[in-house]
């Protein structure tokens, strides 16, 4: 078995890449939310609905153990399989985060490698958490109920219980995405009332801005500029093309060269171009998060008045 009154943005997004030559790698997890690009897999909605199924499939299985043990003339105490299949249940929804949070890492738009290599790890250890820890419980209700019932962990029941758990992982998997969890979103789908609309002017801007990368320059049109990011001693450019570019420059640094042409400082880590601004969704501290036109999610801090007072338009 198995089991986010915001502004709303209505600019255009900036003209495409200027079609300088090459590319910058995009390390994984850079940018979108702080999960990863795939969302966040502590959103309550594919839990409740996985606990449903769970509570379902159980009832069904029980019903259907005592009908086949009354027909083989070897009838079973209902209670004893509930306890068999809830014991198997609860660690199903006690796991049931790990192929959320390989979603999150590695969502279905990433490169097959990166999606193995973070789905592979997270299904072995499924699969032990779940057998452990529905033997644990069995033993544990054994114990408690004196019931002559003892859970075998050896290396051939650990396989035959591997088998069915990676079906087990695969369905849990899809809920997640069927529910929007490691697929990209539209821009307008945040889980959120539709918010208002408005129409604000698109900030103008230059037609380049140089971003060296060392030796190398990269000329991009600042309307191409999605954010901004601090990254230690560099700042890494977050482009509309995909591509994200390093420069060994400060946020403060920055902002003086780019705040005239629109660019503002909603968080002490993160520059962000209005213009790409899609989003502003209260998190409830007096904070928000800003969606960007590639459906990427950044902070915004109540201790940068003045920025968030340019994205409402304000």
């Amino acid at each position: 078995m198995v089991a986010d009154g915001p502004d709303w943005r209505g600019n255009a997004p900036a003209g495409k890449a200027d079609g300088m030559a090459g590319t910058a790698a995009v390390m994984a997890g850079t940018g979108g939310t702080r999960w990863g690009t795939g969302g966040n897999p502590f959103r309550p909605r594919p839990y409740l609905l996985l606990a449903l199924l769970v509570l379902l499939s159980n009832s069904f299985n029980v019903m259907t153990a005592v009908q086949e043990g009354e027909w083989a003339g070897k009838p079973l105490s209902w209670w004893f399989i509930a306890m068999l299949e809830g014991s198997s249940g609860i660690m199903i929804l006690a796991t049931s985060i790990l192929p959320a949070l390989a979603l999150a890492r590695a969502p279905l738009s990433a490169p097959w490698g990166r999606q193995a290599l973070a789905h592979l790890p997270a299904l072995l250890l499924f699969s032990t958490l779940h057998v452990v820890g529905m033997a644990g419980l069995r033993e544990l209700c054994s114990w408690l109920f004196d019931l002559n019932y003892h859970f075998r962990l050896s290396p051939d029941v650990m396989l035959y219980e591997f088998r069915k758990d990676a079906i087990t992982y695969i369905v849990l998997a899809a809920i997640f995405v069927a529910t929007g969890l490691g697929r990209v979103r539209p821009e307008n789908d945040t889980g959120m009332p539709s918010p208002v609309t408005t129409n604000m002017p698109t900030p103008i801007a230059p037609a380049q801005f140089d971003i060296r990368d060392g030796a190398r320059l990269w000329r991009v049109s600042v309307a191409d500029i999605l954010a901004v990011r601090s990254a230690g001693n560099y700042a890494e450019f977050l482009l509309a093309d995909g591509r994200a570019l390093l420069m060994r420059a400060t946020l403060t640094q920055l902002l003086a060269d780019l705040s005239p042409h629109g660019l503002v400082r909603p968080h002490r880590s993160w520059l962000v171009n209005p213009a790409h601004v899609r989003a502003l969704l209260p998190d409830g501290s007096g904070d928000y998060s800003l969606t960007l036109s590639d459906s990427r999610t950044i902070p915004a801090s109540r201790r940068y008045p003045t920025a968030l007072a340019t994205l409402r338009g304000g």
